[in-house]
């Protein structure tokens, strides 16, 4: 099963400001990576080791609860943030 995922970049931005951040997980075979925020996808990275998003100008409606999901055919790992 994958490796519980990781988060590279800021959870913290002022609206309006850009938004960069990545998750990463490890597994052999590589991971189908998953972002959501509450049940919609906001990235998809497909038997790739990272996901990324990124937001040129960051709202008040992308404030919220996110998930990280990274699977393959023997399990799944995930990590939430907000």
């Amino acid at each position: 099963a994958p490796h519980p995922p990781t988060l590279n970049g800021s959870t913290w931005v002022v609206a309006g400001e850009p938004l960069a951040l990545s998750c990463a997980a490890r597994s052999h075979p590589a991971p189908i990576l998953t972002l959501a925020k509450g049940r919609r996808v906001v990235a998809e990275a497909i038997y790739e080791p990272r996901v990324r998003l990124a937001l040129e100008a960051a709202s008040p409606e992308d404030a919220g609860t996110y998930l990280c999901r990274a699977e393959n055919q023997y399990g799944d790992s995930s990590l939430s943030f907000n």
